[in-house]
């Protein structure tokens, strides 16, 4: 029962999204093109704070693997990265009371990419990690219910972790490198290429509860 859980102590989390294009966008190699990603891209951004400083592009490149496109947000600790290929973004400790302006901005920047690419997306996929603080009982006694222990011979071992796999979705918890006595929860998982990010969000939070609350922990 919720009464009976514990919020969590969630520190230094991250979420990651990567989505895969059909076709290559081979445009990003043509400089005219380039100019118009980056030309609707900033005009799609404004309203997030960007400025030229925070474009950049990969100069260097000497295949399309390597050309790169990169947008930071500051304002979210965001980063957009376009390739020929692929599209990802990121954002450091997010600020969960501002999600509906997270999930604003990167629908406007994969719908922006897309229109001017006139491109679609073949696949997406996305990993909210953390770390969480020990509460009333210990991790590793927690998590030692989902192992064997008998069987690994591990009776003395000072940590345990599991990790699950389903065809859409994997949840891993694990040892904290960070958090002393804490753990590391990553969840991944995969969308079909229509999905929307509010459709996306619904249900990594749902992931993140279930997840939580097997450690006998609650979001809020």
């Amino acid at each position: 029962m919720q009464n009976d859980l514990t919020i969590a102590d969630i520190e230094r989390s991250f979420f990651e999204y990567r989505a895969n294009f059909k076709q290559p966008i081979t445009s990003l190699w043509q400089e005219v093109h380039r100019g118009e990603i980056i030309s609707a891209l900033y005009k799609a951004m404004s309203p997030w704070g960007i400025d030229l400083d925070n474009i950049t592009w990969n100069q260097a490149a000497k295949s399309l693997s390597e050309v790169q496109l990169s947008v930071t947000v500051p304002s979210f600790f965001a980063g957009i990265q376009i390739g020929v290929g692929w599209l990802t973004m990121s954002v450091a400790n997010p600020d969960w009371t501002r999600a509906p302006q997270i999930i604003s901005l990167f629908q406007t920047a994969v719908d922006t990419v897309k229109d001017v690419a006139a491109q679609e997306l073949q696949s997406q996929q996305t990993a909210l990690g953390f770390h969480v603080r020990p509460s009333k009982k210990p991790f590793r006694e927690i998590v030692g219910r989902f192992v064997n222990l008998k069987m690994l011979q591990s009776e003395d071992a000072r940590m345990f972790g599991v990790s699950v796999y389903y065809d859409d979705f994997s949840f891993v918890v694990d040892s904290s490198a960070l958090v002393r006595d804490g753990v590391f929860v990553k969840l991944s998982r995969m969308f079909a290429d229509t999905t929307r990010f509010e459709e996306m969000a619904n249900r990594i939070y749902k992931d993140e509860e279930t997840v939580l609350n097997l450690l006998g922990l609650k979001i809020q």
